[in-house]
Formats: structure tokens, sequence, C-alpha cells
């Protein structure tokens, strides 16, 4: 059960990171992750213990395990996308002028 709690946490703080809020990706993003990966932990450990117990709860054990799978690929991707981005993110912010270039007309 707490796998799915985790899952769902997880979720949650994925849509919450991509509303038009400043700065929320900032926070949501790494929960995200941190929430993912209890997840995945916690729906194998129940996995474990459900198939030597032969306790309830497969269901829920499976879905943390899947989103938690997920959020952690996902996460990846990112920091994957965001080093192959990287270069192009320093040369264009180094392009941008630091001072304005408007010239006023002097009377």
């Amino acid at each position: 059960m707490i796998s799915l709690i985790a899952a769902i946490l997880t979720l949650l703080s994925f849509c919450g990171a991509v509303v038009p809020i400043p700065l929320t990706g900032f926070v949501c993003y790494p929960t995200a992750a941190l929430f993912g990966l209890a997840a995945l932990a916690t729906g194998i450990n129940s996995l474990r213990q459900i198939r030597s117990s032969g306790e309830n709860g497969r269901p829920f054990a499976v879905i943390g395990t899947a989103i938690g799978t997920l959020t952690a690929m996902a996460v990846l991707c990112i920091i994957a996308l965001g080093l192959v981005f990287l270069p192009q993110v320093i040369s264009f912010l180094h392009q941008i002028p630091t001072q304005p270039s408007i010239s006023f007309p002097t009377l």
C-alpha cells in the first residue's frame, strides 16, 4: 500500500511540475524523483514479501513498482537531455546582451 501511495505522490509531483507557476519545476521534479524511487523500492520489497508470505496487495505493489520504474527512467532521460543541451544553453546565455543597446537621441 505504501508503494501505491508513493506512486500517486510521484504522479502528482510530476503533474505539479508542469503547472505554469514560476519555480515549481525546481521543487516538483526532485520531489517526484524521490517519491518514484520510494515507490520502486517499496514495490519491490512488497512483491518479495507477498511472494514469500502469500499476503494480498500484489496489484498495489505492481503499480508502485511500475510507476517507480517509469519515474526512474524519466529522470534519467531528463538528466541526459539536460547534459546534451547544456552547451547550447550556455552559448545562448552568452549571446544575450548585458546592457540595453537602445540609444536615445540627444536634444
